[in-house]
């Protein structure tokens, strides 16, 4: 077969695909060139998905007429001049560069006009059309790019674009992520003409979120900041009580691009570890500077992933500034003035020898906090000095342990405690070895899981562990072996898979946690069981004694609240 050099166009059309995947990935492109050239005001309409028409219009500084030739020859740019320029990169990249990969799908038109003239300058390209037609037009200092009919001369890659809603969503991720990354900039997001969002320039990343997001959700979130001579960080992360059941409000910023990081998500999630259930994310939007010798950008063709020169002092730093305010957004719940609740005591009669004969049937009101979490030393530490000598007085509505110390009440979820007591005890028993030994079905299992976009990698990496499952259609799979773990505890083998699919990293520990957690939720104590003091006092016991980070069941879920004696005493006037 003789071998021939593809024409000039087929080559440029070819190597479109490198940057032009999407109507998202254009915007991109086009808005962190807007950025480059020191935009204040972006304005972005969008239709039909932006597989009609992408406009974006700025106020940065302007295209001079004799570079005007240039805007879509490949690799002309105005911000690489020598080598030693590629390993200090503090732009977004070569500017106007991917015009001429996007002019090779689409109809392209760009106006601008600089300050000093009294008129605009328009350029058009079609598809392989090598003239461009300069064309005098009015309009204001800026430049405006617009692109229409995305992929109409390559059909191939047109079929492959999704709904129009689902290109919208895609777009409206993208500038999210750019209105956050520059706060101080003006951002109008139209959908067919209309108005998405308009917002205006703020002071800080705080005030961009309560823009975008919810604002009840400011309640829940804690700000960090940290600062160092290669890497620093700043952004805001949720509590437990502020999750979601994907990953979609997880935002991280590598010197202001969005990124896909497994070690920054690796360390994220860690530093939630038994705080939140497996399957549950939170909200955090992590932006990290990084000096430029110190990170490369370009190891991705559209820049989604970077390389840090040292993973490890990167995952160090987002692992320890995370754990960090999660600890202090707890620590103030206890410093803070505890707002009040009401607590109705209505003890069992048959339980009265525990509590003496006093009628407890009136409504106090009581100052009432949740418990933190802390380190193994920490928590032995806690343990002595905040709780001391104790003793167990007794279960309210059979679902509730108390525990009297010298000058505090302290309130236990028996159902939550006495699943994490047993759930490290399973863990503790467990010992895993190198490689999962798999045991045959006797009868294959096929299930639905979710559509995604690798699952095929996802398998092969689920495959590693102990399974062997193939894929038989888009959404559904055939499971032929299990780890044999799996034989000694009811599994929901649909369940289980459709959780771990979505996880970063799949690992065989995340899946046992999985395991022994179900089955220590299903088989403990549950709220309703009446419970004798003995049973009481040991299971309070076996907490002290074997369950680490205290406050917290397997689920993440708090089971642990105290009232301090002195505020009851308020109430009688002591």
């Amino acid at each position: 077969m003789a071998i021939r050099k593809l024409p000039e166009y087929l080559i440029n059309r070819l190597k479109a695909g490198e940057i032009v995947e999407r109507p998202a990935s254009i915007l991109k492109e086009l808005i962190e060139n807007s950025l480059d050239a020191w935009a204040t005001k972006v304005i972005i309409d969008i239709h039909d998905g932006g597989k009609s028409l992408i406009s974006i219009e700025d106020n940065g500084s302007w295209i001079e007429l004799s570079d005007m030739d240039l805007l879509f020859e490949r690799y002309a740019t105005s911000k690489i001049y020598g080598e030693q320029d590629l390993f200090n990169l503090s732009s977004y990249g070569f500017r106007w560069e991917a015009l001429a990969s996007i002019a090779e799908v689409s109809k392209t038109t760009i106006i601008s006009k600089t300050a000093y003239s009294e008129i605009g300058t328009k350029v058009t390209k079609l598809w392989i059309d090598p003239i461009i037609k300069h064309q005098p037009v009015g309009f204001a200092h800026g430049t405006l790019v617009t692109i229409q009919d995305l992929f109409y001369n390559v059909p191939a890659r047109l079929k492959f674009l999704k709904s129009s809603q689902t290109e919208f969503f895609y777009c409206y991720n993208y500038i999210v992520d750019i209105a956050l990354m520059h706060a101080d900039k003006t951002f109008i997001f139209k959908k067919n003409d209309k108005i998405v969002f308009d917002l205006e320039p703020r002071d800080s990343l705080m005030e961009r979120i309560m823009d975008i997001y919810k604002k009840d959700w400011s309640k829940h979130i804690k700000e960090i900041n940290h600062q160092s001579e290669e890497l620093s960080l700043y952004g805001i992360i949720g509590n437990a009580q502020l999750l979601f059941w994907s990953t979609e409000n997880i935002k991280i910023y590598v010197n202001k691009r969005p990124v896909q990081d497994k070690v920054i998500r690796k360390a994220l999630m860690d530093a939630y570890y038994r705080q939140i259930a497996p399957s549950e994310y939170p909200l955090a939007i992590l932006m990290i500077e990084a000096k430029p010798s110190f990170v490369d950008v370009n190891v991705h063709p559209r820049k989604l992933e970077v390389k840090f020169a040292d993973s490890r002092k990167v995952y160090d730093m987002i692992y320890s500034n995370v754990k960090n305010a999660l600890w202090e957004q707890r620590i103030s719940t206890i410093s803070q003035q505890f707002s009040k609740m009401e607590i109705s005591w209505n003890i069992n009669p048959e339980a009265s020898s525990m509590f003496g004969t006093q009628n407890f049937g009136n409504t106090v009101q009581a100052n009432v906090t949740q418990a933190t979490m802390f380190s193994p030393s920490e928590q032995e530490q806690w343990q002595n000095q905040e709780i001391g000598e104790y003793k167990v007085v007794g279960q309210l509505w059979n679902s509730y342990i108390i525990l009297e110390s010298a000058d505090a009440l302290y309130y236990i979820d028996q159902h939550a405690l006495a699943e994490r007591v047993l759930f490290e005890k399973i863990r503790k028993s467990f010992k895993t070895t190198d490689k999962p030994t798999s045991e045959i079905l006797l009868q294959p299992i096929i299930i639905e899981v979710a559509v995604i976009p690798n699952l095929d990698e996802k398998l092969n990496e689920i495959n590693t562990l102990g399974f062997d499952v193939s894929m038989i259609r888009e959404n559904k799979i055939v499971i032929y072996a299990v780890p044999q773990i799996f034989s000694l505890y009811k599994i929901d083998m649909e369940k289980v898979f459709n959780t771990i699919l979505y996880l970063e990293i799949i690992t065989f520990d995340y899946i046992l946690d999985n395991i022994f957690a179900t089955h220590a939720c299903k088989v403990s104590i549950k709220a309703g069981d009446r419970l004798s003091l003995p049973e009481m006092t040991n299971l309070v016991k076996d907490w002290f004694a074997g369950v680490p980070w205290l406050f917290v069941c397997q689920h993440g879920r708090p089971f642990f609240i105290k009232t301090e004696k002195k505020d009851i005493d308020k109430f009688f006037d002591r």
